[in-house]
């Protein structure tokens, strides 16, 4: 990839403006504004349609590369004239190796740690060592002084193994300049050389004598040995959905936490009696840095796009150029004035869940049996292999192996591109398939506007109020406790949505406050998951809230859309079948000008993996939520034994499971009213919108899409009647 860039937010409302960044060893690019109509490419079974969009962007922008250095870090400064320093903390080191990492810094002073050893450097100097035998994912505790007379002591309580201390000179320093934890001041470009752990309890403060050091590593609060107005204590357990750490003592004015590591975290002296971080703030004090963390690429802004006031509501592409190399940012426009009958709503919270997922590169052999056969991946995931400084999706482990509960949008995203290759579908999959369900909207003629899942989260029902009928995407997976309650509100107040998709309103995610407007989760211990949670740390820092399934919550899907996930499966797709509750007069609008009578099959062919159900599978369940008189238009057939129920849906007991295809494996379409004119749609099945498209529109799967489009838009009053 030559050519590469993101924009500053995934949205923008007409009118506003938005800035773009580039990167790319091309002496100059050229930029013009395009309108995404469809997305495809080579290697889709159909093109790309976009149109060009007048614009006033130069003719040229000049060709730069722009470097990324990843890595948390926490910092803060110290101004203190008088000699003599001494500083300590406790670390809990995750990726020991021989490379020192730094733990704490302090001007020109660095206590770093390598497997086996803990040293002390002065302006780039080691002169002391300490021979102590750390262990992965075990706390230990070091500290140095450095005395006015220049001696110097570094003292290590490593876990299961006798105090080590060394004894020494240096040359005096004070407690001055930069205060960094976990980095020592290098940035190079790519990784940071940041420590990869979690840290707790720093101090730093003028020199102290041997038996402050063992008070501390005992867990005396350092404010009560030293004096406040020299000594520093950054309080990381305080505000651990912020940015900032408050001084409990007086040295500095207080500490920035960059590039989002994970907060929230149990420290040294965890009890376990609580596992919220809220009903015991002060045992989750510490912070787990990572390398490869990264909040804000940092790039410098190329273009500024101011969009017109009138631009119609879509999702557009600033388009680069250089010769055969192209790169398309994504941006939605959304509306300034809400003047359409029918609003779709992009799951990009979904999106930047996924954004830059690596497995595809990383473990593209073990892929092929998942699906059975040789997908290839696109080039694009290789070049992400070479990049790990541009950070990680949700799915992936951090290089220590700890779970990535934080996803940015300032950083190039190659995935949410119109063009991108999904080997999970052969083709299609989130962005680039949702414009597949806008094209479908365009040949129909409909006026509609787009949104993002931040507007929703931001503005809630009071936005959906605007819109007679609302449709999703294929694969609104990651939802806020505000998203669930806008549509909850918005449905049972006359609404009508129509959730396309399938394992939708799943995982409990939230809006953090820092940079980026990044995106948390954390797993849990249920459900589909490539991690879990590490003991004490299911909640989630932004928030407080428990993480991992809304169902663990009370909140299953069904309750909201009638269905939940059940079932998940990429071999390929099938076809559903007519119930005769179909036929009943309140629903059977729904199949006018249907080719498949009660008890046949539709929806068994389209692109990708070939069918209407495909991919991943929502069922109704009334134990789950569903409302007792939603009706079940169509089930989903004749699966293969790779389509395996999801973790929270196996059966649990000494029974065993019935023999073949479980009766849960399956995708329900249901139809149902809600008060005040309200009705909810879902055709559980991530694979739905696809096979719309097939032989240009004309099937059964976008017939019925139409027919409860055109009901839910143009009828007032009750629309199961």
């Amino acid at each position: 990839m030559r050519i590469v860039g993101y924009a500053d937010r995934l949205s923008v409302t007409a009118g506003d403006e938005i800035g773009f960044r580039c990167s790319t060893d091309h002496p100059e690019l050229v930029p013009e504004l395009v309108r995404l109509r469809r997305g495809g490419g080579d290697r889709h079974d159909r093109p790309l349609v976009e149109e060009p969009v007048p614009h006033d962007l130069p003719g040229t922008v000049p060709g730069r590369i722009q470097h990324t250095t990843s890595g948390s870090y926490v910092s803060a400064s110290a101004q203190r004239t008088e000699p003599g320093l001494g500083i300590a903390l406790w670390f809990r080191p995750t990726r020991p190796g021989t490379r020192a990492r730094p733990l704490l810094t302090v001007g020109a002073v660095t206590l770093a740690a390598a497997d086996g050893e803990i040293s002390l450097r002065v302006s780039d100097r080691t002169v002391l060592r300490a021979p102590a035998g750390t262990i992965a994912h075990r706390w230990a505790f070091a500290a140095a002084t450095l005395g006015a007379d220049g001696t110097a002591r570094l003292e290590v309580y490593p876990p299961d193994a006798p105090m080590v201390a060394v004894q020494g000179t240096a040359e005096p320093v004070t407690a001055t300049g930069p205060v960094l934890i976990g980095s020592d001041g290098s940035r190079p470009a790519g990784p940071g050389r940041t420590f990869d752990g979690a840290v707790a309890r720093p101090v730093v403060s003028t020199a102290w004598e041997p038996a402050v050091t063992r008070q501390l590593a005992g867990g005396a609060d350092p404010l009560t040995l030293l004096d406040p107005a020299t000594t520093s204590a950054l309080d990381l357990a305080a505000d651990p959905g912020g940015t900032t750490v408050p001084d409990r003592g007086g040295l500095t004015a207080g500490g920035t936490v960059h590039h989002l590591p994970a907060r929230g975290v149990p420290g040294p002296f965890w009890t376990g009696a609580e596992r919220d971080f809220r009903a015991a703030p002060a045992e989750f004090d510490a912070v787990h840095l990572h390398e490869d963390d990264l909040a804000d690429a940092g790039w410098d802004t190329d273009l500024t796009w101011a969009v017109p006031d009138d631009l119609a509501s879509g999702v557009y592409a600033l388009k680069l150029t250089a010769g055969d190399d192209v790169d398309r940012i994504p941006v939605v426009v959304t509306p300034r004035r809400h003047v359409a009958p029918t609003l779709v709503v992009l799951p990009t919270w979904t999106y930047l869940a996924y954004a830059n997922w690596r497995t595809y590169a990383e473990f593209e052999t073990e892929r092929l049996g998942i699906y059975g056969e040789n997908r290839g991946i696109d080039e694009r995931d290789r070049w992400l292999v070479a990049h790990p400084e541009f950070g990680r999706s949700l799915y992936d482990t951090h290089d220590d192996g700890s779970g990535v509960c934080y996803s940015s949008r300032l950083r190039p995203i190659v995935n949410i591109r119109p063009d991108y290759y999904t080997p999970t579908t052969r083709g299609f999959r989130h962005y680039a398939q949702d414009l597949l369900l806008l094209d479908w909207l365009d040949r129909r003629g409909e006026h509609y506007a787009v949104v993002t899942d931040d507007e929703i989260d931001a503005h809630g029902a009071d936005l959906l109020r605007h819109y007679r009928v609302v449709l999703t995407g294929a694969h609104p997976e990651y939802c806020s406790a505000a998203m669930l309650d806008a549509y909850a509100d918005y449905t049972g107040s006359g609404g009508r949505l129509m959730y396309l998709g399938g394992n939708g309103f799943y995982q409990v995610t939230a809006r953090h406050r820092g940079p980026g407007d990044a995106i948390e989760i954390r797993r849990g211990h249920a459900g589909v998951a490539t991690w879990v949670s590490a003991p004490g740390e299911e909640h989630l820092a932004a928030t407080g809230e428990p993480g991992g399934l809304w169902r663990m919550r009370g909140r299953a899907p069904n309750t909201l859309v009638g269905v939940g996930f059940t079932a998940q499966g990429f071999d390929r797709g099938y076809g559903y079948r007519r119930t005769g509750e179909s036929d009943d007069p309140r629903v059977a609008w729904a199949f006018d000008g249907v080719r498949a009578d009660t008890g046949e099959i539709f929806g068994d062919v389209g692109p990708g993996l070939g069918g209407a159900a495909a991919d991943e599978f929502d069922r109704a369940d009334t134990a789950l939520g569903t409302p007792a008189d939603a009706v079940v238009l169509a089930s989903s057939v004749g699966h293969s034994e790779r389509i395996a129920l999801v973790p929270e849906e196996i059966d649990h007991g000494y029974a065993a499971a019935p023999p073949g295809v479980h009766p849960k494996v399956r995708a329900d379409v249901v139809l149902f009213g809600r008060p005040g004119g309200g009705a909810v749609f879902s055709v559980g099945s991530i694979g739905w919108s696809t096979a719309m498209t097939h032989d240009d529109g004309d099937n059964d799967t976008a017939r019925i899409t139409g027919n409860v489009l055109d009901r839910f838009r143009d009828t007032p009053g009750e629309v199961l009647s």
